[in-house]
């Protein structure tokens, strides 16, 4: 680095005196006698003017004189460049390739930000009106080369600027300083002294008139010189500077800086998606950017297209929020509701709450995947434990609702308005638990017809109507159901635990120790709770909660179907022990949560969205995880031939009973029925009295009584109007034991009725 040089011009301060020097051998002027002198022929006037124009000459020249010799300096000063060191031209000359970096990197964003608003007004269009063909390979060339200038700014980001490939060496700085110095030479001082020149020339009384003001400026300036020295660095040249990396630039892409421009270079079907999630709130360009796309769209399913994507960090919106959206973003994508299809990524799947799975389908892929034939109409066989094949996906995949988990079964609950298919569906659960002789069906229809008639040759219990008859049937049923359920828990506290572990139902014991999975399905629910008066209603309602809550362990299975399941028909805590929910179409969302329950419908899932056409489409919901299927299709006569080999296959095993087998219902209540076995047990051991304990211990023989203790026995007894146990005299080796004589015992039995009211 060179030294800095100071060069100082000191002014003349001094007076400046005129003299005439004379040669020695010349004598000079020679004055006569006769001949005097002009000064002297003038006369003392004349002497004294000229005394005066000389002081001022000189006083006048004794100001400006120096004051145009420092201003010819500091011209000079100015011209050379001699106000800047070398160090000062050196940084200059680096700053100048530094501002042709940083300017080529400028005029990449630039482009960038161009071709993004370009980008971006064709796809607002394309929302908006759709594109023409030609408007298509226009934002299709607009991605390619928008793609191709990132690339360039990519590249451009990761070169750095190297300070010292860019010094100048001593012969620069000086050529520098000799180009500046003939560039302000020819463009500024001798334009300026011409025309000056020019002025005086053709103008000479411009001239006299300009003489006094720079004769002024120039007397000024030798009073208050200028100082010419060299010059600290300028602000802007103090460094060394560090360069920061253009805003946005990472090493795959470059984003604009102008963040109206920001959007991501991205297929014409993820760019509409982001204007339509923009349009609807869920997206804020400016701030978080669009979608991160994770799998591109796939157009080979032949009905739209597919994609997976994740919604930005920093927005706080998750695919719930977008799930709840739904109609509006395919209003702005110029979409039926139905054909746009919208799910989160399970965590298994590798997602989380911003991955998202979208489907654009250019027909309604629920009708368009339509209904297969159920796989349950060839089987000869079905292990109804590893759940019901309820239908296809919109991409015609399998899929089944579970009928266990944890360990226990859980029910289903279906609904929806009529003739869309809710009986159709149940109808499967039915199917598939017949196909499995370790099954015990339970089946309860409240309007009657036709549909489950053919179960009547394979189900234990069967009842339909909602007449007197009915309804009593109805209860015996729920009845029954709860006390299978108490035999099937006492029976698997006696078991090996090695067959019952955790003290649950098998498969092994429901098929070959006398164990059944008592599947409930009970059709129109609604119509049964409606027509039983208060306290009996309520006492069904208490029957089937309790068959809900305690039964799943024991292998009871529940399958009800009603149709609007609103507070008055169904109780919302009855609706929620169900771990199933099935819903054909709703008339609103109203109704539709009803049916699916809140966490599903939180999730988004809505069975309104279903139209007049999507008979036989199904809304499955297990607690806040749904998908809507295409119903499996099985005809009655298919389901007739379905229950024809139910029936063979328990014949085979030894597990067809009740109705099916010829054991009509017993229809008196259970009290009644305590009665009259005491009086077959009386009968039997030919007295007419016994006390308590015999009688307890005669009734365990029956399969209905087996194992009931006296504590029991006295209740139900009691119950049936035979009043407390009496003296009875000496029985057993007892002098005054207590029991029951015959008379009490048949006089409550011809006090009741073989009908509960």
């Amino acid at each position: 680095m060179s030294t800095s040089r100071t060069t100082e011009v000191a002014p003349y301060e001094g007076e400046y005196v005129w003299a005439e020097i004379i040669d020695d051998d010349d004598p000079g002027p020679q004055h006569t006698q006769e001949e005097k002198p002009t000064s002297a022929r003038r006369g003392p006037a004349a002497a004294r003017t000229a005394r005066y124009a000389a002081a001022a000459l000189r006083a006048i020249s004794g100001g400006t004189v120096p004051g145009l010799r420092h201003a010819w300096a500091a011209t000079a000063h100015w011209a050379t460049l001699a106000y800047m060191s070398d160090e000062e031209i050196r940084r200059r000359l680096v700053k100048r390739h530094l501002d042709a970096y940083l300017e080529q990197r400028h005029d990449v964003t630039a482009d960038i930000n161009r071709l993004g608003k370009k980008a971006q007004k064709l796809t607002r269009d394309a929302v908006d009106f759709g594109l023409t063909a030609e408007e298509g390979r226009r934002l299709k060339d607009l991605g390619t080369e928008l793609k191709l200038r990132r690339t360039a700014g990519a590249t451009l980001a990761q070169i750095p600027f190297d300070i010292a490939a860019v010094q100048p060496t001593h012969e620069q700085i000086r050529r520098y300083r000799t180009v500046r110095a003939l560039s302000r030479f020819a463009g500024v001082l001798l334009p300026t002294g011409s025309a000056a020149l020019a002025i005086v020339l053709s103008a000479p009384v411009a001239g006299l008139v300009a003489v006094p003001v720079l004769a002024g400026a120039a007397w000024w300036l030798g009073r208050h010189p200028l100082a010419l020295t060299q010059r600290a660095l300028p602000a802007d040249l103090v460094g060394p500077r560090e360069l920061e990396p253009l805003p946005g630039v990472t090493d795959d892409a470059i984003v604009a800086t102008d963040p109206e421009a920001e959007i991501e270079v991205l297929p014409e079907e993820v760019i509409r998606l982001n204007a339509a999630l923009t349009a609807a709130g869920l997206l804020n360009p400016a701030k978080t950017g669009g979608l991160e796309v994770i799998e591109a769209p796939d157009h080979s399913i032949g009905n739209g297209y597919t994609l997976t994507a994740d919604l930005p960090k920093g927005g706080g919106k998750l695919v719930k929020d977008v799930i709840g959206k739904t109609d509006v973003l395919a209003a702005e994508l110029g979409l039926p509701k139905m054909q746009l299809v919208i799910r989160e990524v399970p965590a298994a799947e590798g997602g989380h709450g911003r991955r998202m799975h979208v489907w654009e389908a250019e027909e309604d892929p629920y009708l368009a995947v339509g209904h297969a034939t159920s796989p349950l109409a060839a089987a000869d066989t079905w292990d109804f434990w590893s759940g019901t094949p309820l239908g296809q996906s919109i991409l015609a995949e399998r899929r089944s609702i579970p009928t266990e988990f944890a360990g226990g079964f859980t029910s289903h609950f279906y609904s929806g308005i009529m003739r869309f298919g809710k009986t159709a569906a149940m109808r499967l659960d039915v199917a598939a638990g017949l196909l499995d002789p370790g099954v015990r069906l339970y089946l309860a229809n409240g309007k009657g017809g036709a549909d489950w008639k053919p179960a009547l040759t394979v189900a234990h219990r069967f009842t339909q109507g909602t007449d007197e008859a009915g309804l009593t049937a109805f209860e015996d049923l729920l009845e029954e159901l709860v006390d299978d359920m108490n035999i099937h828990y006492r029976k698997l506290g006696e078991v090996d635990p090695k067959l019952a572990p955790e003290g649950r139902l098998t498969p092994d014991l429901a098929r070959h120790h006398g164990m059944p999975v008592l599947l409930a399905v009970i059709d129109e629910l609604q119509l049964y709770l409606l027509a039983l008066p208060p306290k009996r209603r309520e006492r069904a309602l208490e029957k089937l909660k309790n068959l809900l809550r305690a039964g799943p362990a024991a292998g009871v299975f529940l399958v009800a179907g009603t149709q609007r399941p609103d507070g008055e028909e169904i109780p919302t805590g009855f609706r929620d022990l169900f771990g199933v929910r099935v819903s054909v179409r709703c008339l609103d969302a109203r109704s539709s949560r009803m049916s699916l329950g809140d966490l599903a419908t939180d999730a988004g899932a809505d069975a309104s969205v279903l139209t007049e056409d999507h008979v036989g489409v199904v809304v499955a919901a297990t607690g806040h995880r749904w998908e809507i299927l295409s119903a499996d299709f099985l005809s009655l006569t298919e389901f007739t031939a379905v229950c024809e080999r139910a029936r063979r296959m328990r014949e085979e095993a030894g597990t067809l009973t009740g109705d099916a087998a010829g054991q009509p219902r017993i229809t008196e209540p259970r009290e009644i029925r305590a009665v009259k076995a005491c009086l077959a047990a009386l009968d039997e051991m030919n007295t007419d009295r016994a006390r308590l304990e015999t009688l307890a211990e005669a009734l365990g023989s029956d399969e209905e009584f087996e194992g009931i203790d006296k504590t029991t026995l006295g209740v139900l007894l009691r119950k049936a109007g035979c009043g407390n146990a009496v003296s009875i005299g000496a029985v057993d080796g007892l002098t005054n034991a207590k029991g029951y004589k015959r008379p009490a015992l048949q006089a409550a039995l011809d006090a009741t009725t073989t009908t509960t009211k």
